[in-house]
């Protein structure tokens, strides 16, 4: 055996328990020495082989045994040992036996101080005086030694080194080689007894040999000639002589001691790993032995407590049901039961004890097996499962228990019901065991949610959800309902436990705050009145299933039974004249006493209770089965149930009006644009089953705008009145007159039998407008343009015709106003590219694409330019340079001319500002002012503003208006024009001649000049009786004008005939492409200049 196997395995103070018969199988000697040398332990080999008696030879020093000659050399490797400073090694030393002689062994020495469980040195070896006798026999011929190898009880083998052939063998080697004699193995290799693994084993021990390296034992298996296979330790040894070298071996057959380790292991490993705690005491009640379980339960080193009372591990007790003192060596042997443990470091555990009496060699007056199972844990689950037991007696929540097969109808059946179960369903406790769960379902219990639960059951998972149960009575009663799988020891689902938690009342807030929520999105929504009043009902038959409900408010009612409803009307004649004859309070009837309610006993009610509702629109009727019902419980339900109904007739009242003002004009009183859609739609929709036309007439007032602007919205408003009211009084009763927006109006004639109809209602609305509204004594009077489309020639749906008789009017409006145009395909293409161009020039205005050329006025007086007028371009990216007769008209219909013309007075007068600061002279600028923007009135302060951030002296500034001003607003035209003069600013009339010129207006004006339109400049050359006319009216113009004080510009001079003939007729200022187109502000001086240079055009 190694020195590895004995430190590992060995405890000498455990050795009479443990490992003493480990031990004494071992053919070697072992001996501990103490760190004084002092022998602590020799095994019975050691015993065997030099007679010692244990009590004669412990305690003794080591050195005692050895010769005297090798006692020095013995006790310097000892010392070199526990110093560490040499590694373990064979030493050959002599010993004495008791009766005196030497002994010659090989020891190994081993330092185990550290060693946890032995702390010394120990000493293992082999007798080898009968080797070295047979090497002397071998070599004498001794017959005396001889006969010692061959009585030898050890095998002797003497083999070559080369080969292994066996030279010598004694009889025990024999019988373990399995032969009769030593002779059969004579003149045979040893490697026909080996493994082809131990061959190679026994070749390179035999070249550590040949090396001079010492060996340690070795162990072999001999596969014998008798077909069994033992185990062999062998010592081998180098003989060298004369001869070949030989190798002398020596061993023993330690199969029977292998198995008896191999068993004393097994026991061992069984004792270390059992779960129960084994303890042996002695006679007296000491602790001899205990396993690793019992270390570990007490806490305890087991080496530690050997030969300790049993009171160093635990004190044992009664139970507390126990009244008997318990001492376990007091117990006649074979004694079970439960105890108290109570340990030193102050734990305690319950113990479940078997003791037994014990006989063992070792034990000379017997001893006892105590075997411990801790149960605390398990008393504990005990208790546990007591107190869940009570539990669940006594708890509020409804327990059941079903089991787990069969899952599908008719199970899950139930084992087990507690007494809450009996209080919350009304089925006795009887009435449940046995009985399927199904038994709780019923119509309203939700089919999805009985899916999920049936599947969670299939799958063995646990589940929690909400459930609808019915009660044994039939009452509907809402749980929470948590289910959970038990499962035996093999992990199969035996059951299900099912707790119940009543959430009724929780349920039926949460439904009656959803019902709620919804009643109020329905009122938001502006549903019907009986949709609201339906899901009132709903909501209480969801909170009282019993009830039977009726109610009624303005003029709508609904109740919870068909048949209810059917009688209605009697219901609420009777109800009404009940509340009423109550005084219209709350308060409940017995219909048994009131004979005409006896018909409502076919529905199951004898009582009745009554609500009026605010504002005597309505009441409440619930039907009950107890005259002398009115739990304090339904209280708080019937107050939200009444407040819902107070803001439900509130809210119908409200949905009236606001029906109302939808669908009409709050200021005309006239359909508005929705309910005009919606009289459209219908009848075009009877046109297209009747085959008839439909016309409509899109209406828009002329010049409405400045009436707003100039007047103020209010007076706007009146007037607006007064043409609604003049409108209607001329069109067909089935006609539908509305106002889709601002000063827009639109007529709908269904039913026309001849289209010419349309063409006479047109007229008639234009003739209603010569009827003048008189503010403040003055007249207002206005036209307007109207366009028609018809069905089905112009649009088979609604929009298109809106469409088509929007852009009708637009093209009316273009073309002459105070008059009517039918549509025409071309009106929509033009209106499309007028609302693109309209897109586009918003864009152009954010994107700055527009600028302000300068095209000079020259005065024949002076003749020098006298001014520049400004004129706003439009450079388009794609386009180019866009003409203004093609944007401005666009924007004049829109407010953009308003944005666009501040724009260009603000850049004009800053332009003038920037050449006079570059050095050039001031110039008179003039820019056009539209009629919309001058009617403003906030227009004469922003153009002070203007000239203030500027710079620009106000008598450089002049304004051209047009006459179109005068017959928009003459009055307030003539005031604004004062206060501009007041500024100091010029005004001139721009496109005088053109239709609408008036020389009343020239009196009423405070004018500086007036500005020819070039009409009448381009007609000067043509040759023609009309040319004649024209001069002399030109002629007659310019001399009114010098005869008010005017001066006059002529515009669109293009040819130097017209520029003789205006002088000639002694104009003042000539402006056209004969002297310079309109320039860049950067090309403007250069140009100026060259005029004043002479470079004028010639006549």
């Amino acid at each position: 055996m190694t020195d590895n196997t004995i430190s590992s395995q060995f405890d000498y103070d455990d050795i009479s328990t443990t490992w003493q018969g480990l031990l004494e199988c071992i053919a070697e000697i072992i001996v501990i020495l103490d760190v004084d040398y002092t022998i602590r332990f020799v095994n019975q080999s050691f015993i065997t082989l030099l007679d010692y008696e244990p009590i004669a030879i412990l305690n003794h020093h080591f050195s005692e045994l050895v010769h005297p000659e090798e006692s020095a050399v013995v006790e310097q490797h000892l010392s070199q040992l526990v110093a560490g400073q040499c590694q373990p090694q064979p030493l050959r030393v002599r010993l004495r036996h008791h009766d005196g002689s030497w002994r010659i062994f090989e020891l190994r020495l081993c330092n185990r101080q550290q060693h946890h469980g032995i702390n010394g040195i120990v000493l293992s070896g082999y007798d080898v005086t009968p080797l070295l006798a047979a090497d002397y026999a071998l070599r004498s011929h001794d017959v005396r030694y001889r006969q010692l190898l061959e009585l030898a009880p050890m095998m002797i083998i003497i083999s070559s080194l080369p080969d292994g052939v066996i030279r010598y063998c004694n009889p025990a080697g024999a019988r373990i080689f399995g032969v009769t004699t030593p002779e059969e193995l004579l003149n045979r290799p040893l490697t026909e007894f080996l493994s082809a693994d131990e061959h190679a084993i026994m070749w390179q021990r035999r070249q550590a040999l040949r090396n001079g390296q010492p060996l340690s034992p070795m162990r072999y298996h001999i596969y014998a000639r008798d077909h069994v296979v033992r185990t062999v330790e062998i010592q081998g040894v180098l003989i060298e002589g004369a001869g070949e070298p030989q190798v002398l071996s020596f061993g023993y057959d330690i199969t029977d001691r292998i198995e008896a380790e191999r068993r004393l292991h097994l026991q061992v490993h069984v004792l270390s790993q059992i779960s129960e705690a084994v303890i042996v005491t002695d006679r007296s009640g000491a602790i001899v032995y205990l396993n690793d379980m019992a270390g570990y339960l007490y806490g305890v080193n087991p080496a530690e407590v050997l030969d300790q009372p049993l009171s160093r591990l635990f004190v044992a007790e009664p139970l507390p049901a126990q009244t008997v003192e318990w001492n376990p060596l007091s117990h006649t042997p074979g004694w079970r039961g439960e105890l108290l443990h109570r340990l030193p470091d102050g734990r305690t555990m319950i113990v479940d004890v078997s003791i037994d009496p014990l006989h063992h060699d070792e034990l000379a007056n017997g001893g006892t097996l105590i075997v411990v199972r801790d149960i605390t844990s398990r008393k504990q689950v005990e208790e546990r499962l007591r107190l869940l037991e009570s539990v669940v007696i006594h708890t509020n929540d409804a327990v059941l228990i079903l089991d787990a097969e069969p899952l599908y109808s008719p199970g899950p059946f139930i084992r087990y019901a507690n007494a809450a179960c009996s209080r919350l369903t009304g089925y006795a406790t009887h009435e449940l065991i046995g009985r399927s769960l199904r038994i709780l379902h019923g119509p309203a219990t939700d089919v999805m949610s009985l899916h999920t639960l049936w599947q969670a059951m299939e799958q063995r998972k646990p589940i929690r959800l909400e459930l609808l149960y019915y009660t044994r009575i039939g009452e509907p009663i809402w749980v929470d309902l948590s289910l959970s799988p038990v499962t035996d020891d093999y992990g199969q689902t035996t059951h299900f436990i099912a707790l119940h938690r009543d959430i009724s009342a929780q349920k039926l807030a949460t439904f009656l705050e959803h019902d709620r929520s919804e009643i109020l999105a329905l009122l938001l929504q502006h549903s019907p009145a009986t949709t609201v009043l339906t899901k009132l009902v709903e909501l209480i038959e969801r909170q009282r299933p019993h009830w039977l409900v009726w109610v009624g408010i303005d003029g709508y009612a609904t109740a919870s039974s068909e048949r209810l409803l059917d009688e209605a009307e009697r219901l609420e004649a009777r109800i009404r004249q009940l509340l009423a004859h109550h005084h219209r309070t709350s308060t409940p009837i017995s219909i048994n006493v009131h004979t005409h309610w006896t018909e409502l006993s076919q529905y199951g009610v004898t009582g009745c209770w009554l609500w009026p509702l605010a504002g005597d629109d309505g009441a409440l009727a619930i039907f009950h089965t107890q005259t002398d019902w009115m739990p304090e419980r339904d209280q708080p339900l019937l107050r939200v149930i009444t407040d819902l109904l107070n803001l439900i007739a509130d809210h119908t009242r409200l949905n009236a009006q606001l029906h109302y003002q939808v669908r009409y004009d709050p200021l005309t009183g006239l359909p508005n644009r929705h309910l005009l859609q919606e009289r459209i739609e219908l009848a075009l929709r009877d046109a297209r089953e009747r085959r008839h036309t439909v016309a409509l007439l899109f209406i828009d007032l002329d010049g409405f705008k400045q009436v707003n602007d100039s007047l103020g919205h209010p007076i706007g408003d009146r007037f607006l009145k007064h043409v609604s009211q003049a409108f209607a009084a001329c069109v067909r009763p089935q006609d539908t007159l509305g106002r889709m927006g601002g000063d827009e109006f639109l007529l709908l004639m269904p039913d026309l039998p001849d289209a010419r109809l349309a063409d006479i209602a047109a007229q008639r609305l234009l003739d209603a407008l010569q009827t003048p509204y008189i503010h403040e004594g003055q007249e207002l009077r206005l036209t307007a343009s109207i366009g028609i489309s018809l069905f089905p020639r112009d649009g088979v749906d609604s929009v298109t015709l809106l469409k088509n008789a929007d852009s009708a009017m637009h093209r009316a409006k273009e073309f002459k106003r105070s008059g009517f145009l039918h549509y025409r395909p071309e009106h929509s293409r033009r209106a499309h590219t007028r609302l693109a161009l309209e897109v586009q020039l918003r864009r152009a205005i954010e994107r700055q694409q527009l600028m302000v050329y300068y095209q000079p006025q020259y005065d024949l007086v002076t003749e020098q330019v006298a001014s520049v007028e400004a004129l706003v371009r439009w450079h388009h990216p794609q386009r180019g340079l866009i003409p203004p007769g093609e944007f401005v008209p666009i924007a004049e219909e829109s407010d953009l001319i308003i944005e666009i013309g501040s724009w260009v007075l603000r850049e004009a007068c800053r332009q003038a500002m920037a050449w006079h600061k570059a050095g050039y002279p001031l110039l008179r600028i003039s820019v056009n002012v539209s009629a919309r923007q001058l009617l403003r009135p906030e227009f004469v302060s922003e153009v002070a503003a203007i000239l203030h951030s500027s710079g620009l002296p106000a008598n450089w500034l002049e304004l051209e208006i047009t006459e179109g001003v005068m017959l928009d607003d003459p009055i307030y035209a003539a005031r604004q024009i004062d206060q501009l003069r007041q500024l100091g600013v010029r005004i001139a009339l721009d496109d005088f001649g053109t239709g609408y010129s008036s020389l009343a207006y020239l009196r009423q004006l405070r004018l500086d000049a007036l500005k020819i339109d070039q009409a009448f400049v381009r007609a000067i050359d043509e040759q023609s009786n009309m040319v004649t006319n024209s001069r002399a009216l030109l002629r007659a113009i310019i001399n009114l004008a010098h005869s008010l004080g005017l001066a006059v510009i002529a515009e669109g001079v293009e040819t130097p005939e017209q520029r003789s003939a205006l002088i000639s007729m002694g104009c003042d200022i000539l402006q056209g492409y004969l002297f310079a187109h309109p320039l860049p502000p950067d090309e403007v001086w250069p140009t100026i200049l060259r005029l004043q240079n002479g470079r004028a055009p010639a006549d």
